[in-house]
């Protein structure tokens, strides 16, 4: 059975900065430095019309780890991380999919952000089908997504103060 997860984050700008501040390509440099620096590399930025999509991956330290985690895995979590943005209108839309590698671990949200400052909603799904302890997996997965989710609003604001 799959976990839910809910989060929302609120910025002292527009929706059309932060759409400025995503479709740079050295903010998403500039926050996998800030955030994960030893693990975080950008794979891929494409922003063609109103759609920007990223490829990244991140990574947790095994000493960082919940014990349930680091007990299946051997060594790091490696995190491969799809983000797809699309303007519309005076909105931002997107789907962000993440997986932890050699695992059976699966995360799919929707992010939605609109008003004016900018509120971003997150929603997601989190899913690990191992019998016994998924849900526990799944729940601590949701704590360390938040805790990124809130890490990446704290950095995006710093930067996009740095950056005007």
């Amino acid at each position: 059975m799959a976990s839910k997860m809910e989060h929302a984050v609120s910025y002292p700008f527009s929706v059309q900065r932060l759409w400025e501040v995503l479709t740079t390509e050295q903010y998403w440099h500039d926050l996998l430095e800030a955030i994960n620096a030893s693990h975080g590399v950008l794979e891929s930025f494409h922003h063609v019309d109103d759609t920007v999509t990223v490829y990244l991956k991140q990574g947790v330290p095994a000493d960082k780890l919940p014990s349930m985690v680091s007990a299946a895995l051997s060594g790091d979590a490696h995190i491969p991380r799809h983000n797809t943005f699309t303007w519309a209108g005076d909105r931002i839309t997107g789907e962000i999919t993440a997986t932890v590698a050699g695992t059976p671990a699966k995360v799919h949200g929707t992010v939605l952000t609109s008003n004016d400052p900018a509120t971003t909603r997150y929603s997601a799904t989190v899913e690990v089908p191992i019998p016994f302890v998924g849900g526990k997996i799944e729940k601590a997965i949701i704590e360390q997504l938040i805790a990124l989710l809130d890490a990446e609003h704290e950095n995006t604001m710093n930067w996009e103060a740095t950056n005007r």
